[in-house]
């Protein structure tokens, strides 16, 4: 089969199956059947709900500006077909147009790549205004480095990413303002996941790489922390089952009296923590760790003698390749993904 042919029969299922409307194709090389050479011209020509398919290349597309609702969707991301070049993006930023009285609600970023900024600025970010919610966001299969979400926000998704630094959660001025609640991370690659206090968060069935911080009233469900090293950081309120950490330490030395139910004591920031089933200091038992062969995410199979290879809640398998969205391990595979990952495994953010 063709394999333009197959995109779009691919595009096709998905924008049936999802109520999306038309197809925009951009390249900034040369390409037949391509609309547009550049994504924010796609993006200021389409209609809402419109899905802007996007060639893989050698170029940078640049920043984005969305301020309706659209889903950019990189080539490859809906099959198994590796293109030749990744998807590259600068900078994606959601928001609002006051005067067209459009909102980049509603809105997916699917299967980029983003490169790194010195002194960790955001690829992903919603800029903030108190009166505008920006709501029902998804980002999948990405390669990001930051992402921060100023704004008021309201069920945003995080599934099948690879994100080298954090999530970034809101301020406490945009709780006030509209509202900041119901986030999903789900099979995720991630090092650092904060500023999620008493925002309604499910976090399930991720590698964190790094820590939790400055999060309260989350189910943190069937996630492996592969972090030597302590794993919390100001954590409160929240419902641990069926994690596995690497280290035997969660927090500060006197904090946890009940460690593999993650509950802390009264004096301590991890008070009114409750679970039950967690493995604590526990080699999880990759099957190829170590490895650089963490584009796939295959270094974090976990092998069959694993003490972890049920020991999640419901007798899951944690990890990404557990749960409801097992990580799609030949995605990432394109050989420009050119950050050293190492760095990523062992920074802490």
């Amino acid at each position: 089969m063709n394999k333009y042919v197959l995109i779009f029969v691919c595009l096709f299922f998905f924008l049936v199956t999802s109520g999306f409307s038309n197809i925009w194709i951009v390249c900034n090389q040369h390409s037949d059947g391509s609309h547009y050479s550049s994504v924010q011209s796609a993006v200021e020509h389409a209609e809402a709900y419109d899905t802007i398919y996007v060639k893989g290349s050698k170029m940078n597309y640049g920043n984005v500006l969305l301020e309706k609702p659209l889903t950019l969707i990189a080539e490859g991301s809906m099959n198994d077909e590796v293109p030749q070049n990744s998807v590259k993006l600068t900078r994606v930023l959601l928001t609002h147009n006051p005067y067209l009285k459009t909102v980049s609600s509603g809105s997916s970023i699917i299967g980029f790549e983003f490169p790194y900024f010195s002194g960790n600025k955001p690829n992903i970010v919603s800029i903030p205004n108190p009166r505008v919610r920006i709501e029902n966001i998804t980002i999948e299969r990405n390669w990001v480095w930051f992402i921060e979400i100023p704004s008021a926000a309201r069920n945003w998704t995080f599934r099948n990413n690879i994100i080298r630094g954090w999530v970034n959660g809101g301020t406490e001025t945009s709780r006030r303002h509209g509202g900041f609640e119901l986030f999903h991370f789900h099979n995720n690659i991630i090092n650092t996941i904060k500023g999620f206090e008493n925002s309604e968060v499910y976090i399930y069935n991720n590698v964190i790489t790094g820590r939790l911080k400055n999060v309260s009233g989350a189910e943190v469900y069937n996630n492996i922390f592969s972090r030597d090293a302590y794993v919390l950081e100001n954590v409160s309120g929240c419902h641990f089952r069926g994690n596995v950490t690497v280290s035997d330490k969660l927090a500060n030395d006197e904090c946890y009296s009940q460690p593999k139910r993650f509950e802390g004591m009264n004096k301590c920031t991890g008070e009114n923590n409750t679970g039950s089933g967690n493995l604590v200091g526990v080699d999880p038992g990759f099957a190829y760790w170590p490895s650089t062969d963490v584009l796939g995410g295959s270094v974090f199979k976990l092998n069959n003698g694993s003490p972890a290879k049920s020991a999640g809640a419901k007798g899951q398998e944690p990890g990404i390749y557990g749960g409801d969205f097992p990580f799609p391990e030949n995605y990432f595979k394109n050989q420009e993904m050119y950050d050293p990952f190492p760095a990523f495994i062992t920074s802490v953010y």
